[in-house]
């Protein structure tokens, strides 16, 4: 799994090394399935700074897409521990659904019967 850190305001930069262990820890268990992780930080009031701080973490799995999830909040930790809240949220989904067998209509079942 490759991951990429990108961070634009200079006051996210530190926060590499604790945002990749974060992220590797998150992923440990379906890792194999992830290409690439992308996670990004931007200041949402641009330059002036203020108070929105957004975390956006990108996945490209194996077989199921692209799974991109994103957070706003007033800390970069925060931002960071919610995305990645809801980025194991939404993998979780996408892996189950993809698990289960789709259902059939019972028009198609009373039809493969008929037949028989």
């Amino acid at each position: 799994m490759q991951i990429v850190f990108d961070a634009q305001p200079a006051d996210a930069k530190p926060l590499k090394d604790m945002t990749l262990e974060r992220l590797r820890f998150a992923l440990r268990r379906v890792a194999q399935q992830v290409n690439t992780a992308r996670i990004s930080f931007t200041g949402v009031n641009g330059p002036r700074g203020g108070l929105g701080k957004r975390a956006r973490i990108q996945l490209h799995l194996d077989a199921h897409g692209t799974v991109i999830v994103g957070a706003t909040s007033s800390n970069w930790h925060a931002a960071l521990e919610d995305a990645l809240r809801r980025m194991v949220a939404k993998l979780v989904k996408t892996l189950s659904q993809a698990k289960r067998p789709r259902r059939q209509s019972m028009k198609a079942l009373t039809q493969k019967s008929v037949a028989s």
